[in-house]
This record gives C-alpha cells, structure tokens and sequence, in this order.
C-alpha cells in the first residue's frame, strides 16, 4: 500500500491500533507501519517522544528505520515519521507522518490522543521537534 492509499483509506477514521488508550498518535503511526511496509507492531513505548528518545532500546525500530536528528537546515521527506517532545500540556510527545515540507512548516497527516477526533491532516512548525525515522532504504 503506498501512503496515498493509506492516507484515503484511514482519514477521518479513529485508529486504535492496540485497542488501548483510544486513538492515540502513535496508533496511525504503528497502523502505518502494517499497512505501508507490512510490519508488525514494533513494540511498546510510553510516548510517542520515546520513539525518538529511546531509539537506541528499541530493536525493531532501529532494524527498520533510520534516526535523523532534527537541526537547521534540514527537512523531513515524505513518508518520514517526524516525532515531538513533550510540551507542558502533552507530557507524551506527539509523532505524526510527514506529507510535504518547508523550511518553516510541516505538512503532516496525525491523530489526536486528547480530542479523539480521528486521523487528519495538520500544520506543524519545527517548535519541539527531535527529528524524524526515515524507513530504510529497500525495507527490512
């Protein structure tokens, strides 16, 4: 399934992936993982900033994505899982699939743990942001 497909497939929709917590960011983000590349769940994480943050203790996500630290100058592509810190109202983080970029802003098709308002499409700036996985090149 390519993103376009997923992206009409589930938007709109409430993603419970784990059928725990509600629909929750990281829900569409594990419902991607299936249905885009056909992995399994990945494995747990308290937050979605732990995605990130622990990367290094999380073997499937290192076997199938790339760690790429947010700086400067640099852009998230397409597809790539672009993951926030925790604010002070959102002690979890956020992550979200990255659909266009600019210098400024982030085109991104994500969900809301809080309002439980289903997949949909959003405007973020860089505020927050630790970087992004990019799926390695050819799969795993």
């Amino acid at each position: 399934m390519t993103l376009k497909e997923f992206f009409d497939n589930t938007y709109g929709r409430k993603i419970d992936f784990d059928g725990a917590y509600g629909a929750q960011c990281v829900d569409l983000f594990r419902q991607y993982n299936k249905d885009v590349y056909g992995w399994p769940h990945t494995g747990g994480v308290e937050g979605a900033k732990d995605l990130y943050l622990k990367y290094e203790s999380l073997p499937e996500e290192k076997r199938r994505y790339e760690r790429i630290p947010y700086s400067a100058g640099k852009q998230p592509v397409e597809g790539d899982v672009i993951i926030y810190d925790a604010s002070p109202s959102n002690q979890y983080g956020h992550v979200a699939i990255v659909l266009f970029s600019t210098p400024a802003h982030i085109i991104v098709y994500e969900q809301d743990g809080y309002k439980q308002d289903g997949a949909k499409v959003g405007v973020r700036s860089y505020e927050r942001c630790l970087g992004w996985l990019r799926a390695w090149k050819g799969g795993v």
